[in-house]
């Protein structure tokens, strides 16, 4: 009786935690805001890649600084953003 309910339980464990690490890695996946905001129109045709980006800006704070006084007009949803701006630039791998 004491091992089945010690199976049991380990199994119900082990059920939770997979369970958990499978809702938080969605929910991770759909917070990221380059692939969700960004990706589809810097594709490198309608507008400057993430590569490019990089290559362009090598900090957070410069890339920051291009967009709030140098973006375009389909940039003005994130001009008022300055901390979404460096949520992206992180997401993207500038250095801080």
């Amino acid at each position: 009786m004491k091992s089945t309910i010690c199976c049991f339980l380990i199994f119900f464990l082990a059920f939770l935690i997979n369970v958990n690490l499978i809702t938080e890695g969605n929910a991770l996946e759909r917070t990221k805001l380059w692939p969700n905001m960004c990706a589809s129109c810097h594709d490198g045709t309608t507008a400057i890649s993430k590569d490019a980006i990089r290559e362009k800006f090598q900090t957070v704070d410069a890339f920051t600084k291009a967009v709030l006084k140098k973006g375009g007009r389909c940039m003005n949803i994130l001009k008022n953003d300055e901390d979404l701006i460096r949520k992206v630039a992180i997401e993207i791998g500038l250095r801080e």
